[in-house]
């Protein structure tokens, strides 16, 4: 006997990305190493990214960022339109 497939997550309801900014250009998202191009900034690829996995989720997703540059961390709900929301 086979144990039954558990249901996808509800739209919106997604465990949070987490996301670990080591430099103006380099981060892990979910443990996948992403770069920014030349002249780029990674701030704008990681929110990409977040952007895109909202819009296959259906709602919005939620995203803890830990970033090096500044020490600091931070938790975003990032919106299929790309709006973002800071969490508490």
């Amino acid at each position: 006997m086979t144990e039954p497939t558990p249901p996808p997550p509800a739209p919106g309801t997604a465990s949070d990305a987490q996301v670990h900014v080591f430099s103006p250009n380099a981060a892990l998202v979910d443990g996948v190493p992403v770069t920014a191009p030349p002249y780029g900034d990674i701030q704008d690829v990681v929110l990409t990214i977040l952007q895109e996995r909202a819009r296959q989720l259906g709602g919005p997703t939620p995203a803890s960022i830990t970033d090096n540059r500044y020490g600091g961390a931070i938790r975003l709900l990032v919106h299929p339109d790309g709006s973002t929301e800071q969490l508490g």
